[in-house]
C-alpha cells in the first residue's frame, strides 16, 4: 500500500499537467472552427495565384498541392489525432523568363503589393529587402492561413540565369468540410 501511494500521487500529477497543458493550448478555442478549410482556400488561393500571374502573363506558374494533415486531437491525451481538423497547404511557383530584367525584390515587392491589395496583411512594399541575393516575405489572412513569399535569382551552369518566385500557401487549422467521421 506504501509502495503504490507515490505512484498514486504521480499519475495524479500527470494528469493534472495534462489538463493545464491542454487548457492553455485550447484557451481561445471552445470548439472546432466555424471556418472550414475549404472557405480558407476559396479566400486564399485565387488572389495568390492571382497576384503571381501578374507578374508575367506569358508564363503559367506551377501550381502544386501539399495536401493535409490533421491538427486536432480526438483524445484526452492527444496521441491520436483525427482528420476533423486539418491544415492544408500548396504553393505557386513562377520561373521568369531570362530576358525580364527585374530583381527578385521588385518581383516580390510586385506580388506582395497585388496580395495586400486583396486583403493580405503583409509589411506593405517599403518593408521588404534582399538578404544574400534572396527575398522571403510573410503574409497573413485573418481566419484562413499564412503565406511566404520568396523570389531567388538562379544560376544554373548550363542555361541563362533567371528569377524564380514562390508562394507557399499554408492554412490555419481548420474544420474539413470533408470530414464525416
Amino acid at each position: 500500500m506504501l509502495c503504490s501511494l507515490p505512484l498514486t500521487w504521480a499519475l495524479r500529477a500527470a494528469a493534472l499537467l495534462a489538463v493545464v497543458v491542454t487548457a492553455t493550448a485550447c484557451a481561445d478555442r471552445v470548439g472546432p472552427s466555424p471556418h472550414s478549410d475549404r472557405q480558407a482556400w476559396d479566400a486564399m488561393y485565387p488572389a495568390a495565384l492571382e497576384a503571381v500571374k501578374a507578374v508575367d502573363p506569358h508564363i503559367e506558374p506551377e501550381e502544386s498541392g501539399g495536401g493535409h494533415h490533421a491538427c486536432h486531437p480526438r483524445d484526452f491525451i492527444g496521441d491520436s489525432l483525427d482528420e476533423s481538423e486539418v491544415i492544408g497547404s500548396a504553393s505557386i511557383t513562377l520561373y521568369a523568363s531570362p530576358s525580364d530584367k527585374r530583381s527578385p525584390t521588385e518581383l516580390a515587392r510586385e506580388v506582395v503589393r497585388e496580395m495586400e491589395r486583396k486583403g493580405w496583411k503583409g509589411p506593405g512594399p517599403d518593408g521588404i529587402g534582399p538578404v544574400n541575393d534572396q527575398v522571403t516575405v510573410d503574409l497573413t489572412m485573418p481566419g484562413s492561413g499564412t503565406a511566404t513569399v520568396s523570389a531567388s535569382h538562379e544560376r544554373p551552369t548550363e542555361a541563362p540565369a533567371f528569377n524564380g518566385l514562390t508562394v507557399s500557401l499554408t492554412t490555419e487549422c481548420l474544420r474539413n468540410s470533408d470530414w464525416h467521421g
